[in-house]
């Protein structure tokens, strides 16, 4: 699981600072940002991870399955990287004492 979740950060970090352009258009406030989340298509943080510069990656989703997948930067500055539906969450996955 570790080496899993290691990788997703790793390419959503890659993925943050690939696609610059698209990026500036979804950046932001952080506090704005996971308002707009909230309030618009009532998305929750379900997890979060430290990325290897020093971002918090952060996954919103909702009951209805919609999910965005946000990078805050160490400046502050917090970027939607990718959004998408059909969410679903792997029950347990982090009961695996195996480092799987």
């Amino acid at each position: 699981m570790k080496r899993i979740l290691s990788g997703l950060l790793t390419l959503i970090t890659v993925m943050s600072f690939a696609f610059p352009v698209a990026a500036q258009n979804l950046c932001g406030e952080r506090v704005d940002i996971i308002d707009t989340l909230k309030e618009r298509y009532r998305e929750v943080p379900v997890s979060m991870g430290l990325a290897g510069n020093g971002g918090v990656v952060e996954i919103f989703a909702s009951n209805k399955g919609s999910w965005t997948i946000l990078v805050t930067r160490p400046t502050g500055v917090a970027c939607v990287v990718s959004a998408g539906e059909a969410w679903e969450s792997i029950k347990g996955m982090g009961d695996n004492d195996q480092g799987v």
